[in-house]
């Protein structure tokens, strides 16, 4: 048994289905991808060599696989701070098959993650954003007359001219995610994910990958996550796990069809290169209307720009529509 451990959305299936059918020569049948690209599809006619989980993340006694056992050999599919912005993205929309759009994420946030597989992100968004906004808001505001509260339903038993006070003068804004509140701001989501590409050693991938820890038994090479959206790149990995693995490998025809399909349903693949782009042309100062971008390149864009000018950009509810709005800011 030869392991494949990764992270939700980092291509884990698809490897090994490449290396269960390219590198130990398993037959098998079709296509691997399902309806939403994922290659949660696979057929094998045989007993493959190649198994694949999300290893590291399981809570200890509640894996749906067997753990990796001492002494084995560990393709551990990893991530550099370059890589946030496509797998984030691609994450939502193909990890466990829950189909998330990254641009509706503020319609049932609560909903979307409120599972095994997003609720560290679920957790870390209300803990950062929710947990004391509104003790700490009515705080900042309160006449010392005033009642303590530490919930939005004590706020909303307050005499009604202390909550229009604080409304309507204070601007206080109440927030609150949960079951019956599972709407999150926009601008709220964008917030959180900007702090992931502000300081990426923070973000919920790069903390998540310090996870990826193996018993020294184990013989272990890394995978990069970057080398699936480039083919060459993807090959000379192959390449190396073949001769790690003592396995013969050279790109097929049929190889390459394969991986031109993979790539041809990877929606966020050059998502940092497109997001990138449009930075440098703010950075010569050209005017020009914003294309359509998601939550996640809105939240891209601002860490950058705040990065590059070293400001903060205002965190309103739409994004700016176009350069010289940013620019205005800068």
């Amino acid at each position: 048994m030869i392991y494949v451990d990764f992270q939700g959305g980092a291509h884990g299936n698809y490897l090994q289905f490449v290396c269960n059918k390219f590198l130990a020569k398993i037959k098998t049948e079709g296509l691997p991808f399902n309806s939403l690209g994922a290659s949660h599809s696979k057929k094998y006619l045989e007993l493959g060599v190649f198994e694949m989980g999300h290893y590291s993340f399981e809570p200890p006694g509640n894996s749906y696989k067997t753990p990796i056992t001492n002494n084995s050999n560990v393709i551990s599919i990893q991530l550099t701070y370059d890589d946030l912005l496509p797998l984030q993205s691609i994450s939502l929309l193909r990890a466990a098959d829950f189909n998330i759009n990254p641009d509706q994420l503020e319609i049932n946030t609560h909903g979307k993650w409120n599972n095994i597989h997003y609720q560290w992100v679920l957790d870390n968004l209300i803990d950062g954003f929710f947990k004391d906004q509104l003790t700490n808001s009515y705080n900042a505001v309160k006449d010392e007359s005033w009642p303590d509260i530490s919930t939005v339903a004590e706020f909303k038993k307050l005499p009604d001219w202390i909550q229009e006070e604080c409304v309507n003068i204070h601007n206080l804004t109440l927030y609150e995610l949960n079951s019956n509140n599972p709407d999150c701001p926009r601008n709220v989501l964008r917030e959180f994910f900007k702090i992931g590409f502000i300081c990426p050693e923070k973000a919920g991938f790069i903390t998540q990958q310090k996870k990826m820890i193996y018993d020294p038994s184990n013989d272990v090479s890394i995978f990069p996550y970057s080398c699936f959206y480039n083919t060459d790149q993807f090959i000379t990995e192959l390449k190396k796990l073949a001769f790690w693995l003592g396995y013969n490998f050279e790109p097929t025809a049929e190889f390459i069809d394969l991986h031109n399909e993979f790539l041809s349903r990877q929606p966020y693949k050059h998502s940092k290169i497109y997001c990138d782009a449009i930075l440098e042309r703010i950075k010569n100062k050209e005017q020009f209307n914003f294309p359509k971008l998601n939550l996640l390149q809105e939240s891209y864009l601002t860490a950058h720009l705040e990065l590059c000018y070293n400001i903060e950009l205002p965190n309103n509810l739409q994004w700016f529509k176009n350069s010289k709005e940013v620019l205005n800011e800068c």
